[in-house]
Parts: structure tokens; sequence; C-alpha cells
């Protein structure tokens, strides 16, 4: 059985929690078994990781894991604009000047230190990846356009979630299957006219971090075949789904590409 975290990040403030999520399971199919209360701080998300983690993990982060560029983008962030930025899913700019000493880059560090390795140089039961919930998403399902839950009033926010919940219970037909337990279905049924607020904003957080663990269940599971990796480990990289077709349960991938 194999371990997989996903971690939504607050790393541009220390004053934002962030959310975490642990599923654990193997290529026929893997089970949602934690969804973190809001963590505040660093230190809170490195202990829920080292609380987690068994021999064989795999942890997906949403937010830059590597920054070294003084200026401008990240060459990653600008390559994933070129491919999805047509549906809505560019990414925020990341550089030293922005953020001198980003919390994500502290954990990636920290993480290092706890044997874990960044997905390009793969090659233990220890991996750290950093991913993109809006371009994931896109691939994932083949959309025109990103699902819209992070901006507008509570109304927008609440419609854009239910659409995702809708799309996540879709996973259980995926390759990997992510199976309806009965945490799962209570997460995913969440009645989202009860939220509002930083309550509505915890479930979001949730709710990602719960892609991002996804994210790594499914680079396990399908590594050089179904995974592209944007940039590289001397610039800063992303980790995206290549050409999935979540419906059809497929022995044989496509090519992986590099950029």
């Amino acid at each position: 059985m194999t371990t997989f975290i996903g971690v939504d990040l607050a790393w541009r403030s220390a004053k934002h929690p962030s959310g975490a999520t642990v599923l654990q399971g193997g290529k026929s199919g893997v089970e949602l078994v934690q969804i973190a209360d809001p963590l505040h701080g660093i230190e809170a998300v490195l202990a829920f990781v080292r609380n987690h983690a068994t021999d064989r993990t795999i942890v997906a982060i949403d937010a830059p894991l590597i920054i070294v560029n003084e200026h401008s983008q990240r060459a990653c962030e600008t390559l994933v604009g070129k491919r999805y930025g047509s549906r809505d899913a560019s990414c925020h700019t990341s550089n030293l000047s922005l953020y001198p000493s980003a919390a994500s880059v502290h954990l990636a560090k920290e993480l290092e230190r706890e044997g874990f390795c960044h997905a390009p140089l793969s090659g233990g039961s220890r991996v750290m990846l950093e991913v993109y919930p809006h371009a994931a998403l896109v691939e994932l399902f083949a959309l025109e356009k990103i699902i819209k839950y992070k901006k507008g009033n509570a109304a927008a926010k609440r419609s854009g979630l239910r659409l995702l919940q809708n799309k996540l219970a879709e996973l259980a037909d995926a390759d990997p299957p992510l199976l309806a337990g009965p945490t799962f279905q209570t997460f995913i049924s969440t009645d989202l006219q009860c939220l509002a607020g930083q309550r509505l904003k915890d479930y979001e957080d949730a709710i990602d971090s719960l892609i991002c663990a996804y994210l790594a269940c499914y680079y396990w599971r399908w590594n050089s075949v179904r995974t592209e990796i944007f940039g590289d480990v001397e610039t800063g990289y992303i980790v995206n789904p290549c050409g999935a077709l979540i419906h059809v349960r497929a022995s044989d991938g496509i090519p992986a590409k590099t950029i």
C-alpha cells in the first residue's frame, strides 16, 4: 500500500491556513483516509506529512518548490501558460524578487531532509512533486475552460465548487480510481449552502488538497506514461497529467513528454 499526500500550501502568507489530504491504496484504487483541519504555518504542514508518511509516500504540493530566478516567471510557469492559457489556466508568477524566502521552498528543503526527492529525479520510495490543479483538471476532464471556484461572490464560488464535487465523483471511473468510500462520500456531498466566509475558503483549500493527493497517485500510477514535466529541477518544474481520458481504464498510455 502506498500513501499519497496532497497539500494546498498557503505559501505567500503565514496568515492563511493550508489544506492537506491523505489517500492510501494502489493500482486497484485509492481511498480517502483523512482531510486535515486547516493547518497554520509550515511547521504544522510538516508535522502532518511526518505523521502520515510511510516508507512509500508521494507528496504533491500546489506551490512553487524551486525558485531560483530573480525576476519574471519561472520557465515552467511560462510553459504551462502557453499550453493552458487559452483555457484560463495560466500560472501566477514566482521569483526571488517577489518571494525571497518562500515558505514553499523551505518546505521542499525540509522534505528533502526527510528523504523525499523531487519527481524528475525520482528513483526512491519517497517522492515530492509540484502540481497546478487548474491545469491538471483541464487535462484530466478535457475541459474547455477551468472550473471557476476561487473568485467571485459566495454564490459563484459555491456554484464552481458544486461542479468540482461532481467532477471529482467521476474519478471513481478513472485509472487509478478514487474509491467512493464513506469519508469521501461525506466530504464530496458537503452542503455548500451551509458554508460562508472562512468556512467556505477552508472547504476550497481542502478540496484543492484532495486534488493534489489524487495527482500524487496519478503520477505514481502512470509516471513515464501519462504525465508531463514542464521545466526541470534546476529552474523549477510542474508535473501535470498528459492526454488523460479518465473514463477509459487503459493499460497502454501515450508517451510522456518532458519540456
